[in-house]
C-alpha cells in the first residue's frame, strides 16, 4: 500500500515471533496464558522478564519461548549471583575503610579498560536487534570482574592494615566495572540501572558518560540491596 500510493516504504521492521511457555503455545486450560497485567499482579518484578526478554531475543522472528527453570535461573545466576554480586562484595570496603572514595590510579586498570572497550560492540548488537549477543558480552565481562574478585579476595585484605591500598584499589576496580556493566544494562533495567546510580552517586547515565570514571570526589553510598532473587514458587 505505502509502495503504490507513492511513500516511502520502511527502511527496517521491529518484528519478533510467538511466545511460547514451556515448549507449547499458550493455554488458559494448563494454566500457561500469560499477560504483563497477570505477571505483575503476581507480584513478579517486571525487570525479570525484560532481562531474559533481552537474553533470548535476536533479530529473527523465530519464536522465543519462555521456561519457568530457565527464567528463575537466569535471573538468579545472572543478575543476582554475577551483576549486583559485584557491588554487593566491594560497596561496603570502600564505605566502611575510605569513607566511600575510589581510588583514582586504579580506574586504568587493564580489566576497565577492557570492559569499555566492548561500549561499541554492544550498542551494535542493540541497534541490530541481537539482544541476546548484548548480554551475552555483558555477562562475560561480569564474569571476568568476578574471577578478578576471587582473586584479589577483598574480605581477606580487610583483615590485614598493611593491605589497604591493596583492598582500596581491589574494591574500585570493582564498582567502577560495576558502573560501566550498569551502563551496558541500562537500555534492558532502566529501574535497577536507577538504583544503582543512587548507590554510585553518578546521577543519571547514558552512553556518553562511558570513559567517565568514579572519582574519588564523589563518594559511593553504603550497599543496599537490589533485586530479589526468584523463588520458584511464584
Amino acid at each position: 500500500m505505502l509502495e503504490f500510493s507513492g511513500f516511502r516504504t520502511p527502511s527496517q521492521v521491529n518484528a519478533h515471533g510467538f511466545l511460547t511457555v514451556d515448549g507449547a503455545k499458550m493455554s488458559k486450560s494448563r494454566g500457561t496464558f500469560i499477560t504483563a497485567e497477570s505477571f505483575i499482579q503476581q507480584g513478579m518484578n517486571p525487570e525479570w522478564l525484560r532481562y531474559y526478554f533481552a537474553a533470548k531475543l535476536n533479530a529473527s522472528t523465530e519464536d522465543l519461548d519462555l521456561s519457568f527453570t530457565d527464567f528463575t535461573a537466569r535471573v538468579n545466576s545472572d543478575l543476582v549471583g554475577k551483576f549486583i554480586n559485584i557491588a554487593s562484595r566491594s560497596a561496603g570496603f570502600l564505605v566502611k575503610n575510605f569513607g566511600g572514595r575510589v581510588s583514582d590510579p586504579a580506574m586504568s586498570h587493564p580489566l576497565l579498560v577492557e570492559l569499555r572497550g566492548q561500549g561499541t560492540a554492544i550498542a551494535t548488537h542493540y541497534n541490530d536487534r541481537e539482544y541476546g549477543k548484548a548480554i551475552r558480552e555483558i555477562m562475560a565481562g561480569a564474569d571476568k570482574v568476578n574471577a578478578y574478585v576471587d582473586q584479589e579476595k577483598p574480605w581477606e585484605l580487610a583483615k590485614k592494615p598493611e593491605a589497604a591500598a591493596q583492598l582500596q584499589e581491589a574494591c574500585s576496580v570493582c564498582l567502577e566495572a560495576f558502573r560501566v556493566l550498569s551502563l551496558y544494562l541500562k537500555p534492558v533495567l532502566p529501574q535497577l540501572v536507577a538504583n544503582a546510580e543512587q548507590l554510585l552517586g553518578t546521577g543519571p547515565m547514558n552512553w556518553s558518560n562511558l570513559h567517565l570514571a568514579l572519582s574519588s570526589q564523589q563518594p559511593v553510598q553504603a550497599f543496599k540491596h537490589l533485586m530479589q532473587r526468584v523463588e520458584q514458587k511464584q
